[in-house]
C-alpha cells in the first residue's frame, strides 16, 4: 500500500514580506522507513514566487498508529532574496 501528505505553511519574513506554500508529498510506501519528495512554489507576491523541492525527515510515529513527517528547507533565490520552510506534514 502506498500514500502521500499533505502540507501547508508561511515561509521566514524576508525582504519585508512572507509567501504562502502547500502541496501534496510524493507517493511512498506504507509500513516501512520511508521519505517524500516536496515540490512546489510559494504564492505569488510582490511581483515574484518561489521554488521549492526538498524531501521530508523520516517518518514520525504516533501512537495511533498513523504517522508524519518533519520538512525544512531554503526556497530558490528570486527577487534577489531566500525564504525558508520547515514544518509537519499531515498525519497519515
Amino acid at each position: 500500500m502506498k500514500h502521500s501528505h499533505s502540507y501547508t505553511g508561511t515561509t521566514s519574513f524576508d525582504d519585508c514580506h512572507v509567501h504562502h506554500y502547500g502541496g501534496i508529498t510524493s507517493i511512498a510506501p506504507t509500513g516501512v522507513p520511508h521519505t517524500h519528495c516536496m515540490k512546489g512554489e510559494t504564492t505569488f507576491l510582490d511581483y515574484h514566487d518561489h521554488d521549492y523541492e526538498t524531501r521530508t525527515g523520516p517518518a514520525i510515529a504516533l501512537p495511533n498508529g498513523l504517522h508524519y513527517h518533519y520538512f525544512e528547507t531554503r526556497v530558490k533565490c528570486a527577487d534577489g532574496h531566500i525564504h525558508y520552510i520547515s514544518g509537519c506534514t499531515s498525519a497519515d
